[in-house]
């Protein structure tokens, strides 16, 4: 991935500014110390000494000299107590999965063989989720299994192998027959709310339409959008041979693929999924391809600032005018208090 561009440098700050008043007794002091006429004796070595009799000259200048370095020292050892700090901005980032929940139905039309290569329904739907689920390393996900009634079979967790090896022991009939698509919604949905990871996706795969009591599937995916979660639906069916259309246009044209297809489409609809057909493993496998690309992870960015303390500076600045002053009155000029 590109680096994101990196941000401007915040100015420098103090750790503790407080320490920045004692600057205000540096004048009080420097008035103290000031050198007055008569205050001292300028001289140098080896000749004769004169009496200083005003200051303002080139040698009142070396009288005054070595106090205004220390006090600029003074300053600089106040501004490295007070810590100075050049703040930098750094972006961290990095791919945070999703809550998704993955619901299988396990009905025995799910048994119907008309998958290629003589497979039933059940087992190009487990082989395919459980590769699905293998692929979801960032999610948090959960398993839940449907067919007269839903059974979370795997709670929320961050192991995708879990849930994998759930949807590999899923069997026929394992929550009683039927196809009750609201109660697979609601048990869901449940599962995904509980997480604290946004956004909220749930896999519902079936072969058949509803054929629950109670709460109606829209109704179910409308309170799921309400709750921030979408819903992708995928159906599971054979191509329809010549007999099975001979039966459906012999029902005046209804079937229930026909059904199916419009409770599927309506809830992903709602809620902002999207509806899959597939015919076959390929083509679910497919399914499950668009979805990885529509639930792709979100790239999370993540701002802190890391501090450099800039007190050496001044220090070294303290250093070397203190280190100044003691040459200046070393040197073969001196000050005599």
């Amino acid at each position: 991935m590109p680096p994101l561009p990196q941000l401007p440098q915040l100015p420098a700050e103090f750790a503790r500014p407080d320490y920045l008043y004692l600057l205000l007794a540096l004048p009080v002091w420097l008035l103290l110390v000031w050198p007055r006429t008569g205050s001292g004796v300028l001289y140098s070595r080896g000749e004769a000494a004169r009496r200083l009799t005003r200051w303002w000259g080139p040698s009142g200048i070396v009288l005054i000299l070595p106090k205004l370095l220390r006090a600029l020292a003074m300053a600089a050892l106040i501004v490295a107590i007070a810590d100075p700090q050049r703040i930098e901005v750094v972006q961290d980032r990095e791919l945070r999965g999703r809550a998704m929940g993955i619901v299988v139905d396990l009905s025995s039309s799910m048994l119907a063989i008309d998958m290629e290569a003589g497979s039933n329904r059940i087992d190009v739907a487990r082989a395919a989720a459980k590769r699905f689920a293998e692929g979801r390393t960032l999610d948090e996900l959960s398993l839940v299994a449907f067919a007269g009634r839903s059974l979370t079979r795997v709670p929320p967790t961050n192991d995708p192998k879990l849930v994998a090896a759930g949807v590999e022991s899923l069997e026929i009939e394992l929550v009683g027959d039927g196809t009750d698509i609201s109660s697979a919604l609601i048990t869901g949905v449940s599962q995904l709310v509980a997480s604290e990871r946004e956004p909220r996706v749930l896999v519902l795969l079936t072969d058949g339409a509803h054929n629950g009591t109670g709460v109606r599937p829209l109704a179910a995916a409308r309170a799921a959008a309400a709750l921030g979660v979408k819903v992708h639906a995928l159906s599971i069916v054979g191509p329809e041979t010549p007999e099975d259309r001979a039966r459906r246009e012999a029902r005046a044209g209804s079937s229930t693929a026909a059904d199916m297809m419009t409770v599927l489409s309506g809830i992903a609809s709602i809620t902002g999924g999207e509806y899959f057909h597939a015919t076959s493993g390929e083509a679910l496998d497919s399914a499950y391809a668009r979805i990885n690309r529509l639930e792709a992870p979100v790239e999370d960015v993540q701002e802190r600032e890391i501090r450099h303390s800039l007190r050496i500076w001044p220090l070294m600045l303290a250093i070397g005018l203190v280190g100044l002053e003691v040459l200046l009155r070393g040197s073969r000029w001196g000050i005599i208090p």
